[in-house]
């Protein structure tokens, strides 16, 4: 792999995403919305004799882990459309590797999950969310999630149509992501049997990670992020694998 390489390309790359700017903005916008929401109901939950409304602070780490899902949308449909192209079929001719073409498209989703988190937590300060030093950690703790959507997103690119990517990540994905990961459905009023299914996904260990990162519990930071690093690193690994098989073919 070849850093320059990766870099000519995420410069391609970024441009594209910039082109697409409805989808950029919905990106961007959609988890201050969702927050605002969110916040206005818990806030009448709150208000309910015996109910115990998510606070601020959860809430905020919640929506920021769940945010990067709509990378996966953005990267799969991007690498479903440049290869039923000739875009991709002209660079196949280039000494560009398999990896040089992943990392291509990945690098830019990162710094959107940079600025989608920065968003995110400056936009939770308008709703009581008491905003610190520790929302760097947040920003650093989110980058793996955000690795992890993005490879979900190409390994979908690579055998998908992009019509069947906006179906698989922009539909199943993200309502998948929204009810796993804790933010509505509290894992202590599971049951066991759907407890461990969800304890195995990467989704509510993201939360937990973010969480933890915002609450100033570094210690359990760790046994939450590994998972999601694994099956990052899986992920990603399998779309480069799949993208070269594919591109053997041609």
């Amino acid at each position: 792999m070849s850093a320059r390489r990766v870099w000519l390309f995420s410069v391609r790359t970024v441009k594209e995403v910039l082109r697409d700017s409805v989808n950029l903005f919905f990106g961007m916008a959609f988890p201050a919305l969702l927050l605002w929401a969110l916040s206005v109901i818990y806030r009448q939950v709150g208000q309910m004799p015996g109910a115990r409304a998510m606070s601020i602070g959860d809430l905020t780490a919640s929506i920021a882990a769940y945010a990067p899902v709509f990378l996966s949308l953005f990267s799969g449909m991007l690498l479903a459309k440049d290869r039923t192209s000739s875009f991709l079929a002209r660079l196949f001719v280039s000494p560009m590797t398999s990896a040089d073409f992943m990392f291509g498209y990945t690098v830019p989703m990162l710094v959107v999950s940079l600025a989608q988190s920065l968003v995110t937590f400056l936009c939770a300060g308008l709703f009581g969310w008491h905003v610190s030093a520790r929302l760097l950690l947040g920003v650093v703790v989110v980058l793996p999630v955000a690795l992890m959507y993005t490879a979900i997103g190409l390994l979908c690119g690579c055998v998908m149509s992009d019509r069947a990517v906006g179906g698989v990540c922009g539909a199943m994905l993200t309502t998948l992501a929204f009810i796993l990961s804790g933010v509505t459905v509290p894992l202590a009023i599971m049951g066991e049997t759907f407890r461990r299914i969800v304890q195995a996904l990467p989704f509510y260990h993201a939360t937990q990670a973010v969480v933890a990162a915002l609450g100033g519990a570094d210690g359990r930071i760790w046994p939450h992020l590994w998972i999601v690093c694994l099956y990052a690193l899986v992920c990603m690994a399998a779309a480069v694998a799949v993208f070269a098989w594919r591109r053997r073919e041609r």
